[in-house]
């Protein structure tokens, strides 16, 4: 797995879901812990907001590209078999589970409004009963209560979807409070379970219009990050992608990291 600094942002280049699934499997239960988030379009617009963003981006063991947007630039730049990630049922939440399920591994789940994590963990154990559930908290309750339940609790696994950038600072600091297992952003997806099982219909996910469902089905609160926020990745990336296609300029996206994980 390649790091490379796209236009700014940190971005794992990967080509199989495999050697995601690998790097977070060897890691569980050996008491190293792990970081994993993930960036879409408005990760630009997102780190000139927030002045510690990419500092925090850079401190996770892998950051993989979610958003078509994003994967787009990546197959121009620098791997043309790189693929998308994310955390929902249409990624990688249905194969992790499904081996944490069969390694009776322990999660405790944090995010989203007051009794949406709860709907969304009594979905995990209809479906993945052999897991151990250790808790579940709203994503606005106070930090320091929030870290030291999970500490107690000390599961293999915390997902953490309070929105970015506010999950990977959480996470970071649950790391260096001395949380060691593994420890995922999942932005909207504890939301999204708690609506659904399976938040995207089969042909939005086959043809990659999950962010127009997104906006379908939540047109108040994100119309401003698909219609407004995502202008800075395009206006950095595209004459970059438009030199390499129509004149076959070289371009190299330079790299953070050759291979291998922090």
């Amino acid at each position: 797995m390649t790091r490379v600094n796209l236009h700014g942002i940190p971005v794992d280049s990967v080509d199989s879901e495999s050697k995601v699934m690998d790097a977070m499997l060897e890691r569980l239960g050996t008491g190293n812990p792990f970081l994993l988030s993930f960036v879409n379009p408005a990760a630009w617009t997102i780190s000139r907001r927030n002045d510690d963003y990419l500092g925090i981006l850079r401190s996770f063991d892998l950051v993989l590209p979610d958003g078509i947007g994003v994967v787009w630039a990546l197959r121009r730049l620098d791997n043309p078999n790189a693929e998308r990630f994310s955390f929902d049922a249409s990624s990688l939440y249905l194969p992790l589970f499904a081996a944490l399920n069969e390694r009776r591994a322990s999660v405790f789940v944090t995010g989203a409004g007051p009794g949406v994590a709860e709907r969304a963990v009594e979905r995990m154990r209809a479906e993945f009963p052999d897991i151990d559930y250790r808790g579940c908290r709203d994503g606005y309750m106070e930090r320091e209560p929030l870290r030291r339940a999970i500490l107690d609790a000390a599961p293999d696994v915390v997902l953490c979807g309070m929105g970015v950038p506010h999950q990977e600072r959480f996470l970071l600091t649950l790391k260096d409070a001395g949380y060691g297992g593994l420890m995922i952003s999942c932005g909207g997806f504890v939301d999204q379970l708690a609506t659904a099982q399976r938040y995207y219909p089969a042909w939005i996910d086959k043809l990659e219009l999950r962010w127009a469902w997104r906006i379908y089905q939540e047109p108040r609160r994100l119309w401003r990050r698909y219609l407004v926020d995502y202008w800075p990745f395009i206006l950095a990336t595209m004459p970059t992608v438009l030199r390499r296609q129509l004149l076959g300029s070289p371009v190299r996206l330079p790299i953070e990291r050759a291979g291998g994980l922090s």
